[in-house]
C-alpha cells in the first residue's frame, strides 16, 4: 500500500522536494554558511520535505491539488529572492535580512532591480516557476491515508513541521517559511513600537539641559547621508577631488578619521543611531525613548526633512521615529535630487519659532542607482580622462559605475556645503553634523558593488563623520572634547548628539559619547555581526 501510494504521488513528492531543496541546492555559493550550517540545512530541508509529503498523503484529488498549489505559490517569491541574492553576493539570506526588502518602496526596488539584476536571476525564476507548474499539471492522486488509522503519523509530521518553523536556526534553511515568519516579526515589531510610543506619551521623560547654555534661537542640524564611503571622498585622501567645496574650508571642519558604521544597511543602522539600541541591547529600540522623543521632552522644536520615503502613512522602523518630530517633510514624493531639501531648510531657518531647533535631514545621497542621484552638471568624472590606479578585475562597465558613484559624492559635497552655509548665515550658536548611514563598495578591492549584509569589506564600513561648529557654539562648547582620531562607531550616536546639545537624562552614558572627556574606546566595533578590526580589516591586508 505504502509503495503504491508513493508511486501514485510521485509528482507530489518531486514538487515538494523542488520547493524545499531549491535554495539548499546552491549552498556551495554561500560564504556566510559553515560546513556545519550546510549539513544541518540539508538535513532540515529533507526532514521538512518528508513532513510536507507525509501530510499530503492525507489528501487526494482536488484537496491535494489545492494544498500543493498554495505551497508552490508561496514558495516562488522567497525562493527567487534567496537564489538571486545568493547568486549576486554569495550570501544566503535569512531572518532579518528580509527586513531590507519589507522596508523598501517600489521605486527603490525598481532601481535595485535595474542596477544589479541581469537575465540570469530572471531566467532562474522563470525556470523554477515552469518546473513547479509542470509538476502541478498531472492529475492528482486518488489514493490517501486514513486519518483515523494513521493519526499518529499525521500528528508526528505536524509536530516536526511546527518544530522546524519554531527554531530560527532550522527554519532559515527553508525560505518558504523563513521569509513569511520574518514578515510577521517585522509587522509585530512595528506594532509593538507604536504601542510603546503611545504609552510613553502619557509618561514624563525627565530630560535636563545644561544650565550654562541659554535656550532659544540655537540651531542644530544632523545630516544623514546614504551609502557614502569616506574612501571615495577627497576630504579623506581619495585620488579624485570629489569634495571640492568641503575641502576648500576644511580648517573650519572637525573631520573624524576613524569612524565606522554599526551595520551595512539603513534599517540596521538607524535603529541604533536614533535610539538607545545597540548590539548588546537590541530591544532598547522599542523599550526606551528615541532621540526625537528626548529632544521633544527637552523643549526643542524638532524637524525631519527626508528625501527618502518614510515607507508608508504609519511608517516602518525609522519612519516611525521620524514622524515623532513636530514637523515632518517627506520630499521623496517629488522624486528629485537632494537639492530639494534646501528650500525647506531655508523656510525652517527663517520661521518665527524662537525655540532651539533640532533638524534632521535624510538625504538620498549615493543610493543606487548612482547616475540617478545627481544632475547633469555634476557629471564630471570619467575614467577615460580622469583615471584612477588600474584594477585588474575592472572592466568598462565597472569603471563607468565607479565614475557615476564619484559624481554622486561630488553632488553630496555641494548639498552638505550649502546646508552649512545656510546655517552659518543665521549667525547664532549652531552646529551641522554630517555622517553616512553606511559606506558602499564600488569595485574597491574586488569585483563587487553595493553593501552586503555579511562579508562586508572596509569601504562598506568606513563612513564620513564631519562636524561644523559656529563661532558662537565653539565659545560655549569648551567642556567637550574634539579629538578627530578617536575610534568610533555610529552605534552610540544618541549619546554624542545629546552631549553636543547639552542634554542629560537617566540613560545618558558619557563613556559612549564621542565628545565626552569620559569616552572609552570600545573593545570592538561590530558591523552587523562582524568585528571590524578582526574580521573585516584583514580582508584587504
Amino acid at each position: 500500500m505504502l509503495k503504491k501510494l508513493i508511486l501514485d504521488k510521485k509528482y507530489t513528492l518531486l514538487l515538494i522536494l523542488l520547493i524545499v531543496l531549491y535554495s539548499p541546492g546552491f549552498y556551495t555559493w554561500a560564504e556566510n554558511l559553515s560546513t556545519k550550517d550546510k549539513i544541518i540545512g540539508w538535513t532540515t530541508s529533507l526532514c521538512l520535505g518528508i513532513s510536507l509529503f507525509t501530510l499530503s498523503c492525507f489528501f487526494s484529488g482536488k484537496k491535494e491539488k489545492i494544498y500543493l498549489a498554495v505551497l508552490f505559490a508561496l514558495s516562488i517569491l522567497p525562493n527567487s529572492i534567496v537564489w538571486t541574492y545568493l547568486y549576486l553576493s554569495d550570501i544566503y539570506m535569512c531572518k532579518d535580512m528580509y527586513w531590507v526588502i519589507f522596508n523598501s518602496n517600489i521605486q527603490e526596488s525598481a532601481e535595485y532591480f535595474s542596477s544589479f539584476i541581469g537575465w540570469t536571476p530572471i531566467l532562474a525564476g522563470i525556470g523554477y516557476t515552469i518546473c513547479g507548474i509542470a509538476l502541478l499539471l498531472p492529475r492528482p492522486s486518488k489514493l490517501s491515508l486514513s486519518f483515523r488509522k494513521y493519526k499518529g503519523v499525521f500528528s508526528l509530521s505536524l509536530v516536526a513541521l511546527i518544530a522546524i518553523i519554531s527554531f530560527q536556526y532550522l527554519v532559515k534553511a527553508v525560505p518558504l517559511f523563513d521569509f513569511y515568519k520574518s514578515g510577521i516579526c517585522y509587522v509585530n515589531e512595528i506594532n509593538e513600537m507604536q504601542k510603546e510610543i503611545e504609552i510613553r506619551k502619557t509618561l514624563s521623560i525627565q530630560v535636563e539641559r545644561d544650565p550654562s547654555l541659554t535656550p532659544g534661537g540655537r540651531v542644530f542640524v544632523v545630516i544623514i547621508g546614504e551609502s557614502l564611503s569616506s574612501e571615495h571622498m577627497g576630504l579623506y585622501g581619495y585620488g579624485r577631488n570629489t569634495t571640492p567645496k568641503l575641502s576648500s574650508h576644511k580648517d573650519e571642519l572637525d573631520i573624524y578619521t576613524d569612524v565606522v558604521t554599526c551595520d551595512t544597511h539603513t534599517i540596521g543602522v538607524l535603529k541604533k543611531v536614533l535610539t538607545f539600541a545597540d548590539h548588546k541591547h537590541p530591544d532598547w529600540y522599542i523599550k526606551k525613548p528615541s532621540i526625537v522623543e528626548l529632544f521633544n521632552c527637552a523643549g526643542f522644536e524638532t524637524y525631519w526633512i527626508s528625501n527618502q520615503e518614510l515607507v508608508s502613512k504609519w511608517g516602518g522602523n525609522y519612519g516611525i521615529i521620524a514622524q515623532e518630530s513636530h514637523h515632518t517633510y517627506d520630499l521623496s514624493v517629488r522624486k528629485k535630487g537632494d537639492e530639494i531639501i534646501l528650500p525647506q531648510l531655508q523656510e525652517i531657518l527663517n520661521d518665527s519659532i524662537t525655540k532651539d531647533k533640532l533638524i534632521f535631514i535624510h538625504m538620498m545621497g549615493s543610493h543606487h542607482q548612482y547616475n540617478c542621484r545627481y544632475p547633469e552638471n555634476f557629471n564630471r568624472f570619467n575614467h577615460h580622462t580622469d583615471p584612477l590606479p588600474p584594477k585588474e578585475f575592472a572592466d568598462e562597465r565597472m569603471l563607468t559605475i565607479l565614475d557615476e558613484y564619484d559624481n554622486s559624492v561630488l553632488y553630496t559635497d555641494s548639498i552638505v556645503n550649502t546646508v552649512i552655509d545656510y546655517v552659518e548665515q543665521k549667525n547664532n550658536s549652531s552646529f551641522v553634523l554630517f555622517f553616512s548611514d553606511h559606506g558602499e563598495e564600488v569595485y574597491d578591492y574586488r569585483a563587487a558593488n553595493g553593501h552586503f549584509m555579511t562579508n562586508a569589506y572596509p569601504s562598506q564600513c568606513r563612513i564620513p563623520f564631519i562636524l561644523w561648529r559656529s563661532n558662537a557654539y565653539r565659545a560655549e562648547s569648551d567642556s567637550l572634547v574634539f579629538d578627530y582620531t578617536r575610534p568610533y562607531s555610529n552605534e552610540h550616536l544618541i549619546y554624542a548628539i545629546s552631549d553636543l546639545c547639552g542634554l542629560r537624562y537617566n540613560d545618558f552614558n558619557p563613556t559612549l559619547s564621542l565628545f565626552s572627556k569620559a569616552y572609552v574606546i570600545p573593545d570592538k566595533r561590530l558591523v552587523g555581526n562582524e568585528d571590524f578590526e578582526k574580521d573585516i580589516l584583514p580582508k584587504i591586508k
